[in-house]
């Protein structure tokens, strides 16, 4: 599923945007929300979820300054803006901002849900399906599908336990019962096949190939690189 996070200054706005929008129907699960946008820029910068729902008028923070600081991060998500004020000024600011929609309060259930599939069409052009291996485990299935989607993430076992709500050690006999294989090996798996895809079909420098595959550290990306395909990045490309 596809990440999402809120901000609204108003707690009962918030409390209603996470029960009455049909999150788990079109692939999307929250995973975090704030009243506060600069405990929310934290929080987004560790998440990096998929998407960010954000007001505009908020106290010590407005919802541009925000989305303003994630862009200046280069984070890459989704931001729909959901405001109370419809202005042609604030509508110019959403554009400038890369913003994926800007609608205005009250939104009635069937504006969200017509937006969710948008979303979800935008979200499966950025990041394509891969043939992703058939389980017996739904669980492990999901995990599976959530890593593919998130590969710029970072990935650290115990979140991930905490967000499918069960152990870590689970996790890992998941992995070891149904592939063969531990979660990590898995995860340097679809990390290095991200990083050769993009390398055999792009002309982006290394150092993006790093970060898209999920490696922020470039020196540690390069040296993985080579002890799973035999050979550095740029050597790949150059043979492909």
């Amino acid at each position: 599923m596809y990440s999402v996070y809120l901000v609204d200054d108003e707690a009962l706005i918030l409390s209603d945007m996470q029960r009455s929008i049909p999150w788990y129907e079109h692939d999307f699960q929250l995973v975090g929300s704030s009243t506060d946008p600069r405990l929310a820029l934290h929080e987004i910068l560790d998440l990096k979820p998929n998407v960010v729902f954000t007001d505009i008028k908020m106290p010590r923070m407005t919802g541009f300054e925000l989305v303003k600081a994630l862009r200046e991060k280069e984070l890459e998500c989704e931001v729909v803006i959901v405001s109370a004020h419809e202005q042609l000024d604030y509508a110019r600011q959403v554009i400038q901002l890369e913003g994926f929609d800007y609608l205005i309060k009250p939104v009635e259930e069937k504006q969200y849900t017509e937006l969710l599939d948008r979303l979800l069409k935008r979200l499966e052009k950025k990041y394509p399906h891969r043939n992703l291996p058939a389980t017996g485990s739904s669980e492990l299935n999901a995990i599976i599908q959530h890593l593919n989607r998130n590969l710029v993430q970072k990935s650290n076992l115990a979140q991930l336990a905490q967000q499918f709500n069960i152990s870590p050690n689970y996790i890992c006999s998941l992995f070891s019962k149904h592939l063969g294989t531990t979660y990590s090996a898995y995860l340097t798996k679809i990390r290095m096949e991200q990083a050769a895809r993009l390398l055999a079909g792009s002309d982006a420098p290394v150092k993006e190939v790093a970060l898209k595959s999920g490696y922020e550290d470039y020196f540690y990306f390069c040296r993985v690189f080579r002890e799973y395909h035999g050979t550095t990045p740029t050597q790949y490309r150059t043979r492909k």
